[in-house]
């Protein structure tokens, strides 16, 4: 959360953050330009600046911006707002309406396309076939690519992702899946996704987030509980090679694409797989564990 209180710091508010968690005073008046450099590509930090900009009805140029579908689509909205918006990847810049019309706009609210690639990954580590609907191409492009690399037949048009894994080939071939926050790299949230995927697959696959420096702690050692076999060159790299057989044990999700990456593994895993955690899933999710269960997973909530 740091980048998102130094954008917050631009624009004139005041954070705290003790042991209950973190409160944000927000400053009142301040006109002008607000400029705001960002160290490195915050997806979340861009939206933050871009939304406290309207919120205070200032023009914003911000330095470095992530260039996600997540952030694009809500300069699209804006721009249907009557905002002026220019958008490069060196910089991002807001104007705000010089008038509001009051008249209603209409916007389309994107796909999830961490929950589409999440299902997809699921579907794919059991050999299924699936039609997964509303998410854009674009938004994944990088996670179709990555599927194919590793044989598993996969395509998107008109809206909907298909995969068909039912009769696929893997290539055997080493996938080298790094987190990128360039604009049409391979998203963070999808990485844990497709490392329970590969884990069954063939080949010596190289995994990285330098994004989430924290995420590797939380999910390899969980993985481990289940038996799987994975190298840490870093704390943000690993390698581990394929495929290899997963038995059912007690885990824990600590966060949710550690959760989402636990459910995949567990599909494959020899017996029952116990997760704890599912608040974790809750905050990012729309009831996966009961999608998957559609999806024929041999899976249900109990009460402990």
């Amino acid at each position: 959360m740091e980048q998102h209180f130094k954008v917050y710091e631009r624009f004139g508010d005041r954070s705290t953050v003790d042991d209950r968690g973190y409160l944000v005073e927000a400053a009142t008046g301040g006109r002008g330009t607000v400029s705001i450099m960002l160290p490195f590509r915050s997806r979340g930090a861009s939206i933050a600046a871009v939304l406290r900009a309207v919120v205070a009805g200032r023009p914003l140029r911000l330095g470095q911006p992530n260039l996600s579908p997540e952030v694009l689509s809500v300069v699209v909205a804006l721009r249907i707002s009557g905002w002026e918006c220019r958008v490069s990847e060196a910089v991002l810049t807001l104007q705000p309406p010089r008038s509001v019309s009051g008249e209603e706009i209409a916007w389309r609210v994107p796909g999830d396309k961490i929950e589409a690639g999440t299902l997809a990954c699921a579907v794919a580590v059991t050999g299924g076939n699936a039609h997964i609907l509303g998410v854009r191409r674009d938004d994944i492009t990088p996670l179709i690519t990555a599927l194919r690399w590793l044989g598993i037949p996969a395509d998107a048009e008109d809206g909907t992702l298909t995969v068909q894994a039912q009769d696929a080939q893997p290539t055997g071939r080493p996938l080298r899946a790094i987190a990128s926050l360039s604009p049409g790299g391979l998203d963070a949230d999808f990485e844990p996704a497709l490392l329970a995927l590969a884990l069954i697959l063939p080949g010596t696959h190289l995994f990285a987030d330098d994004i989430n420096p924290g995420r590797h702690r939380n999910l390899l050692p969980q993985l481990g509980r289940l038996g799987a076999t994975i190298d840490e060159l870093s704390p943000t790299q690993c390698r581990f090679a394929g495929p290899q057989q997963l038995t059912g044990a007690g885990v824990e999700a600590s966060d949710i694409r550690t959760g989402s990456a636990l459910l995949i593994a567990g599909l494959t895993a020899r017996g029952v797989t116990t997760l704890g955690g599912l608040e974790q899933l809750r905050r990012g999710h729309a009831d996966l564990p009961v999608k998957l269960h559609a999806l024929g997973a041999d899976i249900c909530e109990v009460i402990p």
